[in-house]
């Protein structure tokens, strides 16, 4: 079975991303506040292989504290060298580089170590609230923001290993059916995909499909 931990600031739709994915209602979510409080294991047989994602609490909700107590639950309620990867969660309709997120790569790092990156996707959500003529440079902008932040706080303070680039990149949108013509399940991604057979290429991905690849 293939683990992965998701993990992202409140409100990046990390248990609708689930629901998504395995196309039913597993985890609570809401549009207006944050319901994910624990750590919890979603784990399915599917026809695509079986898969695990473990939601997390949402980062960034204005209190340090709280940050530290989510991080902390997640050490202790995950086995990180147990996982086939780290997905980072953010809205691709959120254009600006915030406060908030660069606050969340940190604690992440901070407290989870800068090795949880090796084996990291990038996960961009409400791709179908992006314009379909500024999808691709927004992407474009939102990961070289995303890897560029993390590229120097990793490199700051001689951290090891040193954050290159997200392995595998996806647009999704947890929401909106067939905003993609081009797709494929998610799931088959999450489960089939080597780690090696994308390299560092970005794919998009739409409710419950996806896979094209953007403009570079």
């Amino acid at each position: 079975m293939r683990k992965f931990l998701l993990v992202g600031k409140t409100g990046v739709g990390k248990s609708s991303f689930i629901n998504a994915t395995f196309g039913k209602y597993l985890a609570p979510s809401s549009e207006f506040e944050a319901c994910t409080k624990i750590v919890k294991h979603y784990a399915q047989n599917t026809p695509f292989g079986d898969i695990c994602l473990i939601d997390t609490p949402g980062l960034a909700e204005d209190n340090a504290l709280l940050d530290k107590e989510y991080l902390v639950l997640i050490q202790r309620e995950v086995d990180l060298k147990q996982l086939d990867g780290i997905i980072y969660i953010t809205r691709l309709n959120e254009t600006r580089f915030r406060p908030d997120e660069k606050q969340t790569l940190r604690c992440l790092t901070n407290y989870l170590g800068s090795e949880i990156w090796n084996q990291s996707w990038l996960v961009l959500t409400f791709a179908a609230s992006v314009s379909n003529d500024v999808r691709d440079a927004a992407t474009r902008q939102k990961i070289n923001h995303i890897e560029t932040f993390l590229q120097s706080i990793t490199g700051e303070n001689d951290l090891e290993p040193k954050f290159k680039k997200f392995r595998h990149k996806l647009r999704v949108d947890n929401l909106v059916r067939g905003w993609s013509q081009k797709g494929v399940p998610i799931l088959s991604i999450l489960t089939k995909v080597s780690r090696d057979s994308l390299g560092s290429r970005s794919h998009s991905c739409s409710y419950k499909a996806a896979f094209t690849t953007p403009k570079e």
